[in-house]
């Protein structure tokens, strides 16, 4: 049986740039035209703010029973974690999954979470 996802947190230097630790490609902001532009690579399951998940990989959704379920319905699934979209991808289970959490310092309560897993089907199961 596969552990929690692993985390690790960004306080100080919260607005560094993400990048998988399995490949190296930078899964936000890479695109010097639009910062905005998601990048994500095959190891990449998600990639959320505190208000919402920018990208979620078919992986992230098996694994959170998330398949079939419309935004609304995701939504109001990680809204029921009291920990919020923080807490709701603390419980991924993949093997050797890593999640980088990246917190604006006070007064902001502002957060983002990018979380990553090696690619490998006999792990997965």
């Amino acid at each position: 049986m596969s552990q929690f996802i692993q985390r690790t947190e960004l306080k100080t230097f919260y607005y560094t740039p993400v990048h998988c630790p399995f490949c190296g490609t930078r899964v936000m902001g890479a695109d010097p035209l639009d910062e905005t532009r998601i990048t994500a690579c095959q190891h990449t399951l998600f990639i959320a703010h505190d208000t919402a998940f920018e990208y979620r990989s078919a992986r992230l959704n098996a694994n959170l029973s998330l398949e079939g379920m419309s935004d609304q319905q995701v939504e109001a699934a990680w809204l029921a974690d009291e920990r919020g979209i923080d807490g709701f991808t603390d419980t991924v289970t993949l093997t050797d999954a890593i999640k980088v959490a990246a917190y604006a310092p006070e007064p902001s309560a502002y957060g983002s979470y990018y979380g990553f897993a090696p690619v490998d089907a006999q792990l997965d199961n």
